[in-house]
């Protein structure tokens, strides 16, 4: 029995299918194909050791320590590729590269009686796959670009429209980050460039054509950027200005930034970061405020100070609408949205029958 190499693209058409990453579970956590399980060959110790030795002794002595520690875990490797063996038809390893680590892994269990599939160029070919085929899936989407200042509501209008069932992807979400100065406050989870973008295909492979939901963000969403041809698809899009009063702007702030413990501090360090912007008397003024705890005055000098005067709008927007109501905005845009897609089912029967 023989392992078989696959190349990224068919990834796609498998059915029935796990994705094994064999990299270091530090590895793993820094970026990894979605929905990938991780075995790892080496633990993070055991690579770090490694590569100490190959810096160190050169590259035979390396490879005879990995092989070493590896040999030693063989049963256990077994055991747990048998079992999703059990779970699914097609299993398929990837590490970095597809080099050794890959390779040693499909050798020594096809060795043991499993048919297992290999990523051929590992996960670095899996990334130059998505990143050429993100401009295909995006010829058939046009995006609707919600745009408005901060706090009226864009991301809870998102999550709202896609409870509904309509087509939705949440970049701020996905890059686990709200897009500005403060846009990592309350936010736990940090997610890498490699990552954002294969979520952001997987995203892109979920909605399918047609009309999609997206917010107006800069090309930076806190420490990852949007890929030229997302970027290029969303300054075309159709774009809805929404807005709210400053009361609605105020608690919807309260509610995004302030759920998890600790957010004073990550507050009061972004507001540190901005103190050249404000000037000594709104800084002082700022942190004044909150250091008596009067967080909801804080946000309102925040927006009246800092968001409104550094707000951008990136496209010209076909209407503005009010979303002091949630529900009520969400009903409109509902609306907008059919009446985008029944237009064009009527232009595309005309294109058919001319």
């Amino acid at each position: 029995m023989t392992y078989r190499d696959i190349e990224a693209r068919e990834l796609f058409g498998l059915e029935d299918v796990v994705l094994v990453d064999i990299r270091s579970p530090q590895e793993y956590e820094d970026f990894h194909i979605p929905g990938a399980v991780n075995i790892p060959l080496f633990e993070n110790e055991e690579k770090r050791l490694i590569g100490y030795i190959y810096r160190n002794e050169g590259v035979e002595r390396a490879k005879e320590i990995g092989e070493e520690l590896a040999r030693k875990k063989l049963e256990e490797f077994y055991e747990k590729f048998k079992k999703l063996k059990e779970s699914y038809s097609n299993v398929v390893v990837y590490c970095w590269r597809g080099g050794m680590r890959s390779q040693g892994m499909c050798k020594a269990m096809s060795e043991m009686g499993l048919d297992l599939l290999r990523l051929k160029g590992g996960y670095r070919a899996y990334r130059q796959f998505i990143l050429e085929d993100m401009g295909r899936l995006l010829e058939g989407v046009e995006f609707v670009v919600l745009t408005g200042k901060t706090g009226v509501g864009k991301t809870k209008v998102l999550q709202a429209l896609k409870e509904e069932g309509l087509p939705v992807i949440d970049l701020e979400d996905l890059a686990k980050d709200r897009g500005s100065v403060f846009g990592s406050v309350g936010i736990e989870e940090k997610v890498s460039q490699k990552q954002f973008d294969a979520l952001l295909y997987e995203e892109l492979r979920r909605v399918g054509e047609g009309y999609v939901f997206i917010e107006d963000e800069s090309r930076r969403i806190g420490n990852v950027y949007i890929p030229e041809p997302f970027w290029r698809k969303k300054e075309r899009g159709i774009y809805v200005e929404l807005w709210a009063s400053l009361e609605t702007r105020v608690r919807n702030i309260v509610s995004d930034y302030t759920q998890r413990e600790g957010w004073e501090e990550e507050a009061l360090s972004a507001v540190k970061r901005i103190e050249k912007y404000l000037g000594p008397q709104r800084y002082s003024q700022v942190m004044e405020l909150f250091e008596e705890g009067r967080h909801e005055e804080v946000i309102r000098f925040l927006i009246e100070e800092y968001y409104d005067r550094k707000y951008r709008q990136f496209g010209e927007p076909v209407f503005e609408l009010n979303c002091d109501d949630l529900k009520e905005c969400v009903g409109k845009l509902k609306e907008f949205y059919y009446s985008l897609r029944d237009e064009s089912k009527v232009q595309d029967t005309a294109l058919q029958r001319g």
